[in-house]
C-alpha cells in the first residue's frame, strides 16, 4: 500500500500546527492516501484552487520542517517517527461515529456546482487524475484510506497488527448496510514499515453506487454527457477474514506477492482479488454500468491490468491536445503530481506509481526510442528504506541520456529524506505555470479519448 512516508511528514507537523481534519466529525479519509489525493488534485485542476500536496501541510509547517532538515538523516527519520508515535491516525473510539455514506458526500463536495460533459468514476491513480483533469471532469473514487491507532507493535509482528485490524474492520462493516462496502486491512512491513507500528491502515472500498454519487451525476452531468468508468483489474492475494473483510500483505512495487508471503502469512483462505489501493471492486463497476443503463447515459470503460497503463494512456491523451509541448515530458510520481500545472503549461505528464525499481524499469521502457528537450522529474521523498527503492542517481543516469533533466523540488543531497521537498515542489509547479502559461489550458473531449483507446 503506497501511502508511504509522505504521510510521515504531515503527521509530525500535526504536533506543532493545527490539524487538517475537522475535530468531532468522525473519521475522515487520510489526506495522503492515493484516492484522496487524486480527488483533490482533480478538484484543483477544475477549480484553480488548492495547494496540491501542501493540502496535507498546515500553515506554519515549513518553518518546523526547515529546522528538521538541518539534522543528519538518521535524526530526521527519528524525528519523523517520534511525531508519528503521538499523532498518526485517529482513535478507535471514532469508529462509533463512522458513517460510510459520508465518504461519498466528502468526495462530491470537492467539486463546484456546475455542469460537466463527463464524469470519471472508479479506481484512483495518478494517470486517472491526469485523464479526468484533461476531460475537465470530476473524479469519484471507489476507495477511501483510513488510519486507526493501535498500541505500538513490532512492524514484523503480523499477529499483533492483524488483531487490531480485524477488530477495526468489523466495527467499520457494522456501520454500513450489508453488501455496500468491503474493508481491506493493508499490512506492508516493507514500504509502510514505520506506519504499521502505530496504525492499522484500512481501505474502505465501495461495492454499490452511493446516493451522493447518484445525485451528483444526475445533477451535474450535462445532457449527452458521458460517464468514464475506470476498472483497474490489478490483482493481489488477500486473506479472507470474514464477510466483507480482507487482509493484504504487501503491495505494488518491485517485490512480488510470493516474496511477502514466504515471510509473513495468516492461517486463512487466500484469494486473488483486486489489489487494495489500485484495483476496482467488480461489484462497484457493475453498479456503475447498471446505473448508466438505467439513466440512459453513455458509458466509456477504461479497463487495464496495471495502474501504470493509465499513466501511458494519459500521456498519449496529452499529445493530442492543442498547445501541448510535446518536446518535453514530466515524470510525476504517486502523490507528487499536479495536473493543473500540466494543463496550464502544456507540459505532458507520465505518471509513475512510485519511486521503486519497477517504476524505473517502466520509465526506461517508455524512453527507449524517445528523446526530449527537457525531462522534468518529480520523485516523492519516501523516507522509506524498502529494498526496492531506486536511487536518485540511477534515475538521473537513465533520464540524462534522453534529454536535459530538471529536478522538481528535489535536493539530491537530502533525497529521499528531504523534509522541505513538498514546498520546493509546489514552488516549482507555480513557476512552470507562470513561465509557460497557455492562453487556453489543455483539454480533451470524451470522443477523442475513445478513439485513443481503440488505437
Amino acid at each position: 500500500m503506497h501511502l508511504r512516508m509522505l504521510g510521515m511528514l504531515w503527521l509530525i507537523i500535526a504536533l506543532f500546527c493545527c490539524s487538517t481534519s475537522a475535530a468531532g466529525k468522525g473519521i475522515t479519509p487520510i489526506c495522503f492516501d492515493s484516492g484522496t489525493r487524486v480527488v483533490q488534485e482533480v478538484a484543483e485542476a477544475l477549480t484553480g484552487e488548492g495547494n496540491s500536496v501542501l493540502n496535507c501541510y498546515p500553515s506554519g509547517s515549513e518553518i518546523f520542517l526547515g529546522l528538521l532538515s538541518l539534522l543528519p538523516e538518521n535524526l530526521r527519520i527519528a524525528g519523523i517517527e517520534w511525531g508519528m508515535s503521538v499523532s498518526l491516525g485517529e482513535p478507535p473510539r471514532k469508529l462509533d461515529s463512522f458513517e460510510p455514506l459520508e465518504l461519498g458526500g466528502w468526495c462530491v463536495s470537492q467539486y463546484g456546482s456546475r455542469a460537466y460533459q463527463a464524469i470519471v468514476i472508479g479506481s484512483p491513480n495518478g494517470g486517472v487524475a491526469h485523464l479526468a483533469s484533461l476531460l475537465h471532469a470530476p473524479f469519484l473514487t471507489s476507495s477511501f484510506g483510513l488510519a486507526i491507532r493501535h498500541p505500538l507493535i513490532d512492524p514484523d509482528d503480523i499477529d499483533a497488527y492483524a488483531a487490531s485490524g480485524d477488530r477495526f474492520a468489523t466495527a467499520l462493516l457494522s456501520r454500513a448496510a450489508p453488501g455496500t462496502i468491503e474493508v481491506i486491512d493493508h499490512y506492508d512491513p516493507l514500504h509502510d514499515r514505520s506506519l504499521v507500528k502505530y496504525v492499522s491502515l484500512l481501505r474502505v472500498k465501495l461495492l454499490t453506487l452511493p446516493q451522493a454519487y447518484r445525485d451528483f451525476i444526475q445533477k451535474s452531468l450535462s445532457p449527452g454527457g458521458k460517464i468514464v468508468l475506470v476498472d483497474c483489474t490489478y490483482p493481489w492475494p488477500q486473506f479472507r477474514v470474514g464477510k466483507g473483510s480482507y487482509f493484504q500483505i504487501g503491495g505494488l512495487g518491485a517485490i512480488a506477492p510470493d516474496d511477502y508471503l514466504r515471510k509473513w502469512g495468516r492461517d486463512l483462505p487466500l484469494e486473488a482479488r483486486p489489489e487494495s489501493e489500485w484495483g476496482c471492486p467488480p461489484e462497484f463497476a457493475a453498479a456503475v454500468r447498471q446505473f448508466a443503463e438505467e439513466e440512459g447515459i453513455e458509458l466509456i470503460e477504461i479497463r487495464y491490468p496495471h495502474p501504470a497503463d493509465y499513466g501511458l494512456l494519459s500521456y498519449r491523451a496529452y499529445l493530442v491536445c492543442a498547445g501541448v509541448r510535446e518536446e518535453d515530458v514530466m515524470f510525476d510520481c504517486f502523490d507528487y503530481q499536479n495536473p493543473r500545472t500540466n494543463l496550464q503549461s502544456g507540459i505532458p505528464a507520465l505518471w509513475l506509481p512510485f519511486n521503486t525499481e519497477d517504476a524505473l524499469s517502466f520509465a526506461g521502457g517508455f524512453l527507449a526510442d524517445r528523446r526530449f528537450k527537457q525531462i522534468y522529474l518529480a520523485l516523492l521523498p519516501s523516507f522509506a528504506r524498502s529494498p526496492d527503492t531506486a536511487k536518485l542517481k540511477t534515475w538521473e543516469n537513465l533520464l540524462s541520456s534522453h534529454g536535459e533533466i530538471k529536478l522538481l523540488g528535489i535536493d539530491s543531497h537530502a533525497f529521499p529524506t528531504d523534509t522541505l521537498a513538498p514546498f520546493r515542489y509546489v514552488a516549482e509547479m507555480k513557476r512552470l505555470r507562470q513561465e509557460y502559461r497557455l492562453p487556453t489550458p489543455l483539454e480533451l473531449d470524451a470522443t477523442t479519448l475513445e478513439s485513443l483507446m481503440r488505437n
